[in-house]
């Protein structure tokens, strides 16, 4: 009897002393899912360096494994929570050039959860978006990579590569043949080029090669619909005439721009009717 006793009060010290928390058998840590808040709605958000500064347990585990971010709470998403419905959007593949949605009934990331995500990727400008898709048009998971302007890709991809060249900076690709190796260094920093195919991106080149701007209109993973224009996938630059590969750019470091909107509105225009918010991550 002195013995059970004692082991039940043992018990309780531990379940008191972890109150709060709730532990797999991995030993994750699983916080309490809270939903967000309606601020989020309706507003233009602009996310700065998404991959630059990631928390502890945010970061991909290798070059393959994908990031994750919730467009609802505007926050990037712990490994750990990969099969659930917290996270709307995943970037991998090649440089994390695949957008992925997130849907618990096809193959993907968060297969076997209760989320019905999944996306749709309109030949348009961000600005000139105001109607959600027909739900017919989404892929579920969905997903969006190269687009086929850069020469190869999927029709409607959201980003263009450059590969061994830089069809968009000729400027710089002039002096290719010299043997000169400060000016080849040079040359290379413009090699192998990622260009999202934002609005200021396309507007940017236009003199220089006809490209079309891509809007990826996601549905989230609790069936909200965003739309959102990759800016950036170099840390610190918006500018596309400045992007480059160098040792003190990180990259791939994402910064892009949503709007995120309830599933009954089924709009974008008219309905952003609070202040721009950016976040630095």
């Amino acid at each position: 009897m002195t013995f059970r006793i004692i082991y039940c009060l043992a018990v309780t010290v531990m379940l008191c002393s972890s109150c709060g928390k709730v532990y797999d058998l991995n030993g994750f840590d699983w916080e309490a899912d809270v939903p967000p808040s309606d601020s989020v709605f309706n507003r233009e958000i602009q996310i700065l360096d998404l991959g630059a500064n990631l928390p502890a347990g945010h970061q991909p585990l290798d070059d393959e494994d994908p990031m994750f971010f919730s467009l609802e709470r505007f926050s990037s998403v712990g490994i750990g929570y990969r099969s659930t419905e917290r996270w709307d959007i995943s970037f991998s593949g090649m440089f994390r050039s695949t957008i992925s949605g997130n849907n618990g009934t096809r193959s993907g990331f968060g297969y076997g959860t209760s989320a019905v995500g999944g996306i749709v990727v309109l030949d348009a400008a961000f600005d000139e978006v105001t109607q959600i898709p027909d739900d017919s048009q989404f892929q579920y998971p969905g997903q969006t990579g190269l687009d086929d302007q850069g020469a190869l890709g999927a029709p409607l991809g959201h980003v263009v590569y450059t590969f061994f060249g830089n069809f968009l900076r000729p400027d710089k690709m002039k002096d290719s043949e010299n043997p000169d190796p400060a000016v080849q260094a040079e040359v290379n920093k413009y090699q192998h080029m990622m260009y999202c195919l934002s609005q200021d991106m396309v507007k940017t080149f236009k003199d220089v090669h006809p490209l079309r701007p891509r809007t990826v209109i996601i549905k989230t993973a609790k069936g909200n619909y965003a739309k959102m224009e990759t800016q950036s996938m170099y840390q610190g630059i918006l500018d596309p005439m400045k992007m480059r590969r160098d040792k003190d750019i990180k990259m791939p470091v994402y910064s892009f721009r949503y709007v995120v909107v309830k599933a009954e509105e089924r709009r974008f225009g008219f309905m952003i009717n609070r202040p721009k918010l950016t976040v630095k991550l």
